[in-house]
């Protein structure tokens, strides 16, 4: 407490208790070395995302999923996906055409991240690891594969709310949901920086829908949601980390490399739940 020498004005410094929240006292469990582990896998997914775009989560995920529970890894990469998406759906202006242009898939995502919750919550902790450890495989074959479909004006609309609903499921319980959503803007002719700005609103919408899904069940807090704004420091390091790599190493070998590393500890999830 600090009272000023003149006048009764007392300024409190509020306290956040670490063990609040779901997220909370689940780090506040790890020891040194389990700490140390989530922030190599944030960092780690930092620099990938530096190099290839992939994104954070397919490469984070199966690491943190060593140390937190999935429920609690999703919501770790929660803020870092939605802060390192803002700039992006921002730029250029024009939000309002482009909301009407991608409103199928939005539309998806929300319900899609209802029920995403709903099941994961209500999966046992093995189920829900066996669970995100299937989709990431997925998601992991899916950019392998690389399959391009091309959408009629007629078929956007509904084929847009199925894949916004299919990425939101991903997203609630493997925190994946880019692929699905690639696949369906560049069906709908999405190119450079329209594209970019679809999917960041997209995820931007996606994640939010999530956090509020998970706080009306009183399932997260207020320091959940700050822990996982922090959880963006590390991964904003790795991305700086790998800035001078950046053009010098072959992006189509090392996405590869990583698509392959996700696929092995995606089924390395499956096998440590035991639902085999």
């Amino acid at each position: 407490y600090y009272m000023a020498a003149e006048g009764s004005l007392i300024l409190t410094a509020a306290q956040i208790n670490l063990t609040d929240g779901v997220l909370g006292a689940s780090l506040h469990a790890l020891n040194l070395p389990e700490i140390l582990g989530v922030l190599v896998a944030l960092v780690l997914g930092g620099m990938v995302k530096g190099i290839v775009s992939i994104g954070v989560p397919l490469v984070a995920m199966p690491i943190l999923s060593q140390f937190l529970p999935i429920k609690q890894a999703v919501l770790l990469l929660s803020m870092p996906i939605i802060l390192g998406n803002i700039p992006q759906a921002l730029e250029g202006g024009e939000m309002l055409p482009t909301v009407r242009r991608i409103a199928a898939p939005l539309i998806g995502t929300v319900l899609g991240n209802i029920v995403g919750v709903t099941v994961l919550i209500s999966l046992a902790p093995h189920r829900a690891q066996a669970a995100a450890g299937g989709l990431l495989m997925l998601a992991a074959l899916l950019l392998l594969a690389a399959p391009k479909l091309t959408l009629s004006p007629a078929l956007a609309r509904p084929a847009g709310f199925v894949f916004g609903f299919g990425a939101a499921v991903m997203e609630s319980i493997a925190s994946v949901p880019g692929p699905l959503l690639a696949m369906y803007l560049i069906a709908t002719g999405a190119t450079g920086k329209a594209f970019t700005k679809q999917i960041a609103i997209i995820l931007v919408v996606s994640i939010l829908t999530l956090i509020l899904t998970f706080s009306g069940g009183a399932h997260t807090s207020l320091t959940d949601i700050a822990i996982s704004a922090a959880a963006s420091v590390p991964v904003i390091i790795g991305i700086m980390l790998v800035r001078p790599l950046r053009d010098k190493l072959p992006p189509g070998a090392f996405r590869i490399l990583v698509l392959l590393f996700v696929l092995a500890a995606a089924f390395q999830m499956i096998w440590k739940s035991h639902v085999l």
